[in-house]
């Protein structure tokens, strides 16, 4: 850049450039950089932190990477990170929660290692793709795309496989919510539903044992659910849709709601009346199963 400036001032003076133009243009250039530079300024941090300092040196192996196969360490530390020395990159996780390897696991896409956030036992938790989260491969995708917002159709880990129903918030006036509620497989055995927008984590009571999406889609849009119970309770397996059924309505409990949002699920229109699933989704699902 520098030597641009010195070719422009040899211009300048031998008459061949005029001052005022030259002095805009470098103007609107370093401003444009400016610019640039301070919404990039986190890639810079991570940069330099995981090469010069000492965090990558004191980082754990975690989960390994999907590109040379070998292990990523975690850098707990804020802003807490994946960063793989053989590749030489650095892969952003989500803050203010807990993180650690789930089961193993591999992404479909990119053959990385699945990590577990969670937000401790009473709040939510999701699987993610270090790779999906930090450059996600669906268009219309921006950086930090989990598990449960991932829309390929046959991961048993996305959205589209475990999303319910949409998010009970989604009728408030003021400011509905647009997420889906997902059964979060990682709660089990205290299995719940945690909507993957706002902060609603719905739970089933305690006598449940396990929670299974079936193929079958209800008429109100939803997935129909079977739930069965312990052993201790001499009761059969039921099946139904959260949304209309009053048995499996029974065994789920809202709370993190947002204060506009009812204890229950109760009280919301049902049925046909109700809210649906986005038709996209819908499709999916009757694709899928």
């Amino acid at each position: 850049m520098r030597s641009d400036v010195e070719q422009q001032l040899n211009l300048i003076a031998s008459g061949k450039a005029a001052h005022g133009d030259v002095l805009q243009y470098f103007l609107k250039m370093f401003a444009k950089k400016f610019a640039y530079f301070t919404k990039q300024i986190e890639a810079m941090d991570e940069l330099f932190e995981a090469t010069f300092s000492p965090l990558a040196a004191t980082g754990r192996p975690l989960s390994k990477c999907g590109k040379c196969k070998r292990y990523m360490k975690y850098i707990s530390l804020k802003p807490n990170r994946l960063h793989c020395a053989t590749c030489d990159e650095t892969y952003s996780l989500p803050l203010n929660g807990h993180i650690k390897l789930y089961k193993e696991l591999r992404c479909p896409l990119d053959d990385f290692e699945l990590v577990l956030y969670s937000t401790g036992s009473k709040g939510t938790g999701y699987p993610i793709c270090p790779c999906c989260y930090n450059s996600p491969p669906f268009e219309n995708f921006k950086k930090g795309m989990a598990c449960n917002h991932c829309p390929h159709p046959t991961c048993p880990h996305s959205m589209v496989t475990n999303a319910v129903c949409p998010c009970p918030e989604n009728e408030s006036e003021t400011d509905p919510c647009k997420g889906s509620l997902i059964l979060d497989a990682t709660s089990a055995p205290r299995w719940k539903l945690s909507c993957n927008e706002c902060n609603i984590v719905s739970s089933f009571v305690d006598t449940v044992k396990n929670v299974i999406i079936q193929k079958n889609v209800c008429e109100c849009g939803s997935v129909m659910l079977k739930v069965e119970f312990r052993e201790n309770q001499n009761r059969k397996p039921a099946s139904g849709c959260i949304m209309c059924d009053d048995e499996i309505e029974g065994l789920l409990a809202t709370r993190f709601a947002r204060k506009n949002v009812r204890a229950r699920f109760g009280g919301r229109r049902r049925g046909r009346g109700g809210k649906k699933f986005d038709p996209k989704l819908r499709k999916l699902y009757a694709d899928m199963r």
